[in-house]
């Protein structure tokens, strides 16, 4: 029986949908990351057997996923998809029924372009939706992840910018088909994130939806996926979650703490948990990766039923480390602290001030260890690349909230020096103030903000909210983060800087980031001062938009 109805609009008309989702983030594996598109029907079945073998399908990666290059050139006579039978001399079918022998999932994979990814000769989906649909369900296929290379022209294999490569017409048409299909069929999209409002298309339709550019080998990509993944709290659902690309675990890519940051981070925000690294007899990933991925507690994070994606409480760009913190079933709260730097630091925060906590009892996920109750400031010191993770329970609050509201100030009300200019937003855009002022680069941009009011002195939290959409397509490659940076300077202190992660789904939706700024006097008479991060490094670059602030005290 299919659950979880959904709806959809397909080509300007509503289709009702009955859509089979999984109520967790699917766990499996995928042969792309190690073996590109190069996979075998050897391949599959060892890696298969290594699941098994390896503990992993016990600890819940059952989906095994066949990625690009399974297919043959062709397509026989009645145009369907046919599997390259020197690779796959079974065939799909036997491949499948192979894999559910084992206990696991069958996972397949095609594009919603003219070409397979990694490819120019490979058929995709387009314009044969109905047909591949179907061969999917005669296979017995489980899943289907579906790509947007070739999107809008056999010789183009990726387009990140043009009206039809990031509309979502192309991947709303496969999903209505797979819905007439007789068999479930969770559906994992693969639109790479780009174009606009995927957090409002994509989740009534797909199981999971990638809302970034590959993942490969390299510690900066956790940085940059995490930052494009922050404003999918407001949709990440029971059933519909985002995907920040598969595990780079096991690869050699990563230190052993990086690899538990990398997997922890995954787990807070309820991404698929998909293995990259091989799982066959010959090629077995270190004993230390193994057991990351064992790791019940922190799966456990993962596949809460509440399904609820952690959100980024507190970051200290300076300082290079962040709060992120989220709700789980039975009450509870998960808490990740996490250190950004090569070096190791120590860290403290209140708990109160922070999360809102009086007192709780703690548990170290990754130590599994019990903590007793914690209250007040913690202090942790944390090696370089680690992500602390707690779970708080019988969590109490405070007494009394520890800060009121003191005040919002609309960056459109504000001085605007250089090339800063307010920018029109339609109704309920730019929330809260309904306006934003954008354009901000160069050394003598600036956003001033006179006659602000406190009632003491001393450091303040503010309410920053801005708008950032720049996100890091092709220059995922490179340098790209998915942040902006911008600095707060009151009262003509020294300005401090703060790396603004992706907002929402356009550029006009509005987040939020708390930051903690000192230097003010008792009174009315503090300026506050927005400008871009200066600097050799990023005098070229913009700041994010500027909605305004909020005060509290």
């Amino acid at each position: 029986m299919k659950t979880i109805v959904t709806s959809i609009l397909l080509l300007g008309a509503s289709v009702g949908a009955t859509l089979y989702k999984t109520k967790t983030p699917p766990m499996g594996w995928n042969s792309y990351n190690h073996y590109s598109c190069n996979p075998s029907e050897d391949i599959m079945k060892s890696n298969a057997q290594g699941l098994v073998d390896l503990g992993l399908a016990d600890a819940g990666y059952t989906y095994v996923t066949t990625d690009c290059g399974w297919m043959s050139r062709d397509r026989d006579a009645e145009g369907r998809l046919q599997w390259n039978s020197t690779l796959f001399p079974s065939g799909g079918k036997a491949l499948g029924d192979y894999i559910h022998s084992l206990g696991l999932k069958f996972g397949l994979y095609s594009g919603a372009g003219y070409y397979q990814c990694g490819s120019t000769d490979l058929p995709a989906s387009l314009g044969h939706e109905e047909i591949d649909a179907q061969s999917f369900a005669e296979w017995a296929g489980d899943s289907l992840k579906y790509d947007n290379c070739y999107s809008t022209a056999p010789d183009t294999q990726t387009d990140y910018t043009s009206p039809v490569s990031t509309s979502p017409t192309r991947h709303q048409k496969m999903a209505s088909v797979l819905d007439g299909v007789d068999r479930n069929i969770s559906y994992f999209i693969c639109q790479w994130g780009i174009g606009e409002n995927l957090g409002e298309w994509a989740p009534p339709i797909g199981n999971v939806y990638r809302i970034s550019n590959d993942i490969y080998n390299s510690w900066r990509n956790i940085w940059r996926i995490t930052n494009q993944v922050v404003p999918f709290y407001r949709t990440t659902t029971v059933g519909a979650y985002p995907d920040m690309d598969m595990l780079i675990i096991g690869l050699n890519a990563l230190s052993p703490s990086e690899e538990k940051f990398h997997f922890g981070m995954w787990a807070l925000h309820k991404s698929p948990l998909q293995i990259g690294a091989p799982a066959s007899a010959s090629l077995t990933p270190s004993s230390s990766s193994l057991a990351i991925l064992r790791t019940a507690e922190v799966i456990a994070l993962n596949q809460d039923p509440l399904g609820a994606q952690a959100r980024l409480i507190r970051r200290h760009t300076e300082e290079e480390w962040d709060i992120f913190a989220g709700p789980l079933s039975g009450a509870r709260t998960v808490l990740g602290v996490a250190n950004w730097a090569n070096d190791s630091r120590t860290v403290e925060f209140d708990l109160a001030r922070v999360l809102g906590v009086a007192e709780a009892a703690a548990r170290d996920v990754w130590a599994a260890a019990d903590l007793g109750v914690v209250s007040g400031v913690q202090t942790f010191e944390l090696a370089g690349h680690e992500l602390r993770i707690l779970v708080l329970s019988d969590v109490a609050a405070p007494a009394a909230p520890p800060f009121e509201a003191a005040g919002y100030y609309a960056a459109a009300n504000a001085s605007l020096a250089g090339s800063a200019k307010a920018v029109p937003c339609g109704d309920g855009d730019c929330a809260p103030a309904g306006s934003k002022v954008g354009d901000l680069i160069g050394a003598d941009t600036s956003v001033a903000f006179e006659s602000v009011r406190v009632s003491s002195a001393g450091p303040k939290l503010l309410g920053v909210d801005f708008v950032n959409h720049d996100l890091a397509l092709s220059s995922a490659w490179g340098l790209g983060s998915n942040t902006r940076n911008m600095t707060v300077a009151v009262n003509g202190g020294v300005a401090k800087r703060w790396a603004f992660p992706i907002s929402g789904g356009d550029w006009f939706e509005s987040d939020r980031l708390l930051v903690e700024v000192d230097g003010f006097v008792e009174g009315e008479g503090n300026r506050v001062v927005f400008a871009p991060a200066g600097g050799s490094e990023r005098e070229s670059e913009y700041a994010p938009d500027l909605v305004g602030f909020e005060l509290f005290e």
